[in-house]
C-alpha cells in the first residue's frame, strides 16, 4: 500500500498543465500499479495554460445539514474509512455527500451517508477519480451527485440499476455551473482528455463514463461502457 501510494503521489507531483487549442510535445509517462496489481501508464505533456482554479467554499446549507442529528458522527466515520483505504480527501466532504440535483423537487435531502455496507463500493470509483486529478485530467470540477436512496433515483429520474444507488458512481460538472464563452475550450477540452483516459485504461479499470444532456459527466467502475445524451454509445463524447 505505502509502495502505491508514493508512485501516486510522484504522479500528482508532476506539473500537468495544458489547454484546447494548443500544441503537445509528448514526453516521458509514470506508470502506477493499482493495487490489484493493474498497470496504469499515464503520459506526460507540456502544455501551458493560464485557467485560475476557485477555491472551493463549503455551503452554509452543508453546515447547517451536518449539525443536524447525527450526521457529523456520521459523517466523520464515512471519511476515517475513505482514509483508510487511500481514498480520502480527494473529493470534499459537502460534494461527496450530495444526492441528486433534484433533492429539492423531490422532497428529500441535498446531503446523505451512505448505508455502511455500501461504502467499500465507492473505493475503486474514488480511485479512478484520485488517477483523474492526479494526472491533471481533472481540475476544475464539482461533484454533484454520489449516493441516492431509491425513491430520490425514482423520482430523479434515474434508472433502475442506477449506480447511484449502490454508491459506486460520481456525477460531476466541468468548470462553473454558468460557463462563460472562455470557458467551453476548457470544458470541451477536458471533456476530450477524459475520453482518451477512458479509452487507455477504462477497460482495465472497468469504468463507465457518460455524458447527460444536462452537460454533467458521469464515472463509476461498474461495466466498461460509455454513453450520450441519449443514453446510447451513438451520443458518447467519446465518438471522436
Amino acid at each position: 500500500m505505502k509502495h502505491f501510494m508514493k508512485a501516486l503521489l510522484a504522479v500528482a507531483a508532476v506539473p500537468l498543465i495544458f489547454l484546447a487549442g494548443c500544441t503537445t510535445s509528448p514526453q516521458k509517462g509514470k506508470t502506477i500499479t493499482t493495487l490489484d496489481g493493474k498497470r496504469i501508464f499515464i503520459p506526460q505533456e507540456s502544455i501551458s495554460f493560464d485557467r485560475q482554479v476557485p477555491p472551493k467554499v463549503v455551503p452554509y446549507v452543508y453546515n447547517s445539514w451536518i449539525a443536524a442529528s447525527d450526521n457529523l458522527r456520521r459523517v466523520r466515520e464515512y471519511e476515517v474509512f475513505l482514509e483508510k483505504n487511500g481514498v480520502g480527501n480527494i473529493i470534499p466532504s459537502f460534494e461527496l455527500m450530495r444526492t441528486a440535483r433534484d433533492w429539492q423537487k423531490c422532497g428529500r435531502s441535498q446531503y446523505m451517508v451512505p448505508n455502511r455496507e455500501l461504502w467499500a463500493n465507492q473505493i475503486p470509483t474514488l480511485r479512478v477519480f484520485k488517477y483523474l486529478v492526479a494526472a491533471n485530467v481533472l481540475s476544475d470540477f464539482e461533484v454533484t451527485s454520489v449516493y441516492r436512496d431509491l425513491p430520490l433515483n425514482q423520482c430523479a429520474g434515474g434508472a433502475n440499476s442506477s449506480r447511484h444507488l449502490y454508491n459506486s458512481a460520481i456525477d460531476f460538472r466541468i468548470g462553473p455551473e454558468y460557463p462563460q464563452p472562455q470557458d467551453y475550450s476548457y470544458i470541451e477540452n477536458t471533456k476530450f482528455r477524459l475520453c482518451q483516459f477512458w479509452s487507455q485504461h477504462g477497460q482495465s479499470l472497468n469504468m463507465g463514463l457518460g455524458l447527460y444532456a444536462s452537460g454533467q459527466i458521469h464515472i463509476d467502475t461498474q461495466g466498461y461502457r460509455t454513453w450520450g445524451p441519449d443514453l446510447s454509445r451513438n451520443s458518447s463524447m467519446c465518438n471522436y
